[in-house]
């Protein structure tokens, strides 16, 4: 009894920590946190207010279809850190619990991940203060007129400083072929990015690329021509524009299914296909339960590289 009662006591030291070592990871609807935040009455209410506002007007998806995910992380000390928040479109919202998870494991270290709004929804400061960070209604950098990736909340930036952006910061910029290294602290060590790998910098994006891609974060702007975003990871932009017309549980389906097809092919239908061609779009707002029955049924289309050969399959089959 005394060994019983020994073994128990033991164990139950053990717990917290296996618990905490395991790390603490949680979606919760993004409007919800919010509303929590804005009621505490602190120093954030009136500007979170103003930005839920102004978001709820020019966002390219509803509020209502992102999701919070709260993580645990591992910073550059090697701190076990449980402040971690990323706001993402909900379809995506399993994939990068799962993303984060695996950072966590790998103990891959991120400096902080806060939500753009304590950051006055501002890239700059966010960048500057080395913030890992999702979901922000902005426009792309260098263009006044699209959404960024960002928008959608299927964009991921990660340790901005060891992993910066490099183009034109502006329209007028790039009329002019002025160049910019944001954040400006990330041109010292990390420009050349072979130099940076062969110090074993960490927080290098280059040792997770695989980690996005088979979660379907399939495109890393460190392999872009220009501008460089070595930070950044997303789907196709096609990907997202669909996922926002879908239903929620139609859209979290519709990416688990592109996911899942990744296992057999590294590029597939949803990574090539257009972004200016509406034509899934069209045939999902025409009768999304067929859509969802039909690309359930046919896992193979997703399997196709060529866009223009697995539409017409769909076409084939949609019409029959």
């Amino acid at each position: 009894m005394k060994k019983l009662f020994l073994t128990l006591f033991v164990g139950s030291l053990l717990l917290p920590q296996l618990s905490h070592a395991k790390g603490n990871f949680t979606l919760k609807p993004y409007l919800d946190v919010l509303a929590k935040d804005i009621q505490k009455g602190d120093k954030h209410r009136k500007e979170f207010s103003e930005l839920k506002a102004r978001w709820e007007k020019e966002s390219p998806i509803p509020l209502a279809r992102l999701t919070c995910v709260q993580f645990s992380y591992i910073n550059f000390d090697g701190q076990d850190k449980q402040d971690g928040e990323l706001v993402v479109m909900d379809a995506v919202a399993p994939q990068v619990l799962a993303i984060l998870q695996d950072l966590f494991n790998k103990k891959f270290p991120l400096h902080q991940a806060k939500r753009i709004e304590f950051f006055e929804a501002d890239d700059d400061k966010s960048l500057e203060a080395n913030n890992s960070s999702c979901y922000n209604c902005r426009t792309i950098i260098g263009d006044s007129k699209n959404h960024s990736m960002h928008a959608y909340g299927v964009a991921i930036d990660i340790n901005p400083i060891q992993n910066p952006f490099h183009g034109f910061e502006s329209d007028d910029n790039q009329e002019k072929g002025i160049r910019h290294t944001k954040p400006a602290s990330g041109g010292t060590n990390y420009i050349n990015r072979h130099r940076a790998q062969k110090d074993k910098l960490p927080g290098l994006a280059e040792y997770v690329i695989d980690v996005f891609h088979r979660n379907g974060f399939t495109t890393w702007g460190g392999d872009w021509n220009f501008p460089i975003d070595w930070q950044h990871f997303q789907p196709s932009r096609s990907m997202a524009q669909l996922l926002t017309v879908m239903s929620p549980q139609d859209a979290t389906r519709f990416f688990t299914l592109h996911v899942a097809s990744l296992k057999v092919a590294s590029s597939n239908l949803m990574t090539n296909f257009p972004a200016k061609d509406t034509a899934l779009i069209d045939l999902y707002q025409e009768n999304p339960q067929k859509f969802m029955e039909l690309f359930a049924a046919h896992k193979e289309w997703f399997e196709v590289a060529d866009s223009a050969a697995a539409l017409k399959a769909v076409k084939l089959i949609w019409s029959s």
